[in-house]
């Protein structure tokens, strides 16, 4: 199989996105949306793309990168994406090489760190096994919780924990008034409740910015959607969520003093489930998990309460064609790490 990379023609965005939903893999933060969002960010998104003979598309990496004078550096989050339809005679193996190939053709010293989400027994994962090294100071676990919702959310309560069965029906008994929406208002409660909610638990490394959250709604348009709980006119919990094709993604949630005493987050997951699921959403990823984490041990319990769907993914590696770039990089996140 002859395979040509090639850097995607910008704009538009349209094609890429619907090029990227043929693979079971795509996943928002390979979309052009994300890129643009990430753009405001001082990240420059290079988009790759895989051809066969044939011109059928066989892989695609969205990379953000930051490039210096001689070195460019990447982060692909929920890329390289390989596995598309027609998988007849198409190695990931020789894709992700004739990747790398193409990269270090491209830039001179270049470091760029993948963070796969297809799963771990995969042939995506075995190539990048073969053809990579795990860096030293990961970003993310590869861990996450996923709910099925092309099930009845009977059979999605029934898959619960019995505690998390029980927090979910008292809660829903405070009957809050639910609203999803991608507006001003909206992203004003989200922000109020989670800076609310940093100071409570003191985790200022988790502290948003207003602008962030403002410039991702504006970038995503109606694949963001805040879903916030109103008790008495006012926001008692809110989560932001990221949509692609068929598949929400949880990105960020909080629950102020008040909506805590009534246990609102339990409500809202329910409630937030139920209105994805009347939207043809088909898989919620509850996001990232940290098993046997003291550090998280409160947001791991309540994640995998909803479902026992526990999802080990490729997750996180690396490539240079500079060891003193990788090294660096490393050393950097580290610090980065040990200052939250």
């Amino acid at each position: 199989m002859v395979t040509v990379w090639s850097e995607w023609p910008d704009p538009p965005g349209r094609e890429w996105d619907a090029a990227l939903a043929a693979s079971p893999d795509g996943n928002v933060f390979q979309s052009h949306g994300w890129g643009e969002f990430k753009r405001l960010s001082n990240w420059t998104p290079a988009r790759w793309v895989a051809r066969d003979s044939h011109g059928a598309i066989v892989g695609m990496a969205q990379i953000l990168t930051k490039v210096l004078p001689g070195i460019m550096v990447g982060w692909a989050p929920g890329g390289p994406v390989f596995n598309f339809q027609d998988q007849t005679g198409r190695k990931p193996d020789e894709l992700l090489l004739s990747l790398l190939e193409t990269l270090e053709s491209a830039y001179r010293n270049s470091y760029v760190r993948f963070d796969s989400y297809t799963p771990v027994d995969s042939a995506v994962a075995e190539a990048l096994n073969r053809r990579l090294v795990r860096p030293s100071a990961p970003v993310n676990t590869g861990f996450s919780v996923h709910v099925d919702l092309r099930q009845s959310l009977d059979d999605v309560m029934q898959g619960m924990t019995g505690k998390h069965r029980y927090y979910v029906k008292s809660a829903l008994k405070a009957n809050l008034e639910w609203r999803a929406a991608n507006d001003e208002e909206s992203r004003d409660a989200l922000v109020r409740l989670h800076d609310e909610m940093v100071r409570a638990k003191q985790l200022d490394a988790l502290k948003k910015h207003p602008g962030e959250v403002r410039n991702l709604l504006q970038v995503l348009g109606s694949r963001a959607v805040v879903f916030t709980g109103y008790d008495g006119g006012g926001p008692v919990t809110s989560c932001l969520v990221l949509l692609f094709e068929r598949k929400a993604f949880y990105w960020m949630a909080a629950t102020g003093a008040q909506g805590r005493k009534s246990s609102a987050a339990y409500a809202m997951a329910y409630r937030l489930m139920e209105y994805l699921q009347a939207q043809g959403i088909r898989q919620f990823d509850f996001g990232g998990i940290a098993p046997g984490t003291a550090a998280t041990e409160g947001v791991n319990h309540f994640k995998r309460g909803f479902s026992d769907e526990v999802v080990q993914q490729a997750g996180e590696w690396e490539w240079s064609n500079a060891w003193w770039l990788r090294a660096g990089i490393n050393l950097a996140v580290r610090y980065r790490g040990s200052q939250a």
